[in-house]
């Protein structure tokens, strides 16, 4: 008997791997990152972070996630092209669909040379956090002209901007951010340009009291230096909404624009924005440390 078994313990060894060789499964114990190849593979799959390689899969609201997979292999060749496809989903909460994207590559119709080939593919983590939401990106790369496929999974979570320190009594927020107009981004860190447009920007904002189905927002902002200088100062950026705006217009997106002057600027600056109700002590407060160089 024993003599019977071997042989065919080591035939079925041999079919096993012959038919999982174009296979791979890779897990990220740091990440979480899962990834599957079938007959198409990925050297290594990098996440960037504003620009920046880092192994983490939690993200400052509004970072620019990039995902790079490096010589992407497998494709079948036509004249020395490949034909992949790139797909990218984000599901939150493992039922919400929040972003789709069927085919990143779907303008390439003729192929590519590239070799070896590099895939990317990147989103905005401009993504709902305040309730513990959990996501997982899903990014499928495929032969367009053969059967196989590769398959990679992020799980992530979406954590505050901490340049902003915000105290809220009573009035409600979805996000407050300082927006780079000039740059297309949320500003991460202290350092500013003077020559740079900004915004500074509250979302979804409700709980001021109602009166007539109106509410009536007041919000101030002072921008000084270190010596207390003023660079800029407003007691009511919504002077012009005296008898009142409907709630749901100050739900969308109430945004300040923030612009500086050619001169000499006394560093650290001070910014301090107040958006308050008339009609009660309900008030958020936003405050924050600038170098305007």
């Amino acid at each position: 008997m024993l003599k019977t078994i071997i042989p065919i313990l080591l035939i079925l060894t041999i079919l096993f791997s012959s038919c999982q060789f174009n296979q791979s499964v890779n897990k990220d114990l740091i990440t979480g990152a899962y990834s599957r190849g079938d007959g198409v593979g990925s050297d290594d799959v990098i996440i960037e972070i504003n620009g920046e390689v880092e192994k983490s899969n939690k993200f400052v609201f509004g970072e620019k996630v990039n995902l790079v997979f490096n010589n992407v292999t497998g494709l079948t060749k036509f004249d020395e092209k490949t034909f992949p496809g790139l797909s990218m989903y984000i599901i939150k909460n493992k039922k919400d669909t929040v972003l789709s994207n069927h085919d990143l590559l779907e303008n390439i119709n003729d192929g590519t040379v590239l070799f070896p080939l590099k895939l990317q593919a990147n989103f905005r983590a401009s993504l709902p956090y305040q309730n513990n939401e959990k996501y997982k990106v899903y990014v499928e790369i495929w032969d367009k002209k053969g059967d196989g496929k590769f398959n990679y999974e992020l799980p992530f979570t979406i954590k505050e901007n901490d340049l902003l320190k915000i105290t809220s009594n009573k009035i409600e927020y979805t996000n407050i951010y300082l927006w780079n107009e000039t740059l297309k981004q949320p500003v991460f860190n202290k350092n500013i340009s003077l020559d740079h447009l900004f915004f500074l920007i509250i979302e979804g904002a409700k709980g001021l009291e109602l009166s007539a189905n109106k509410v009536f927002p007041i919000f101030s902002l002072e921008l000084s230096d270190s010596k207390g200088g003023e660079i800029t100062s407003n007691p009511n950026l919504l002077s012009t909404y005296e008898d009142g705006v409907a709630p749901e217009d100050l739900e969308n997106q109430l945004a300040v624009k923030i612009s500086f002057s050619k001169g000499r600027i006394n560093n650290p600056c001070k910014l301090t924005a107040k958006l308050k109700d008339k009609n009660s002590s309900k008030e958020i407060t936003v405050t924050t440390e600038l170098m305007i160089k």
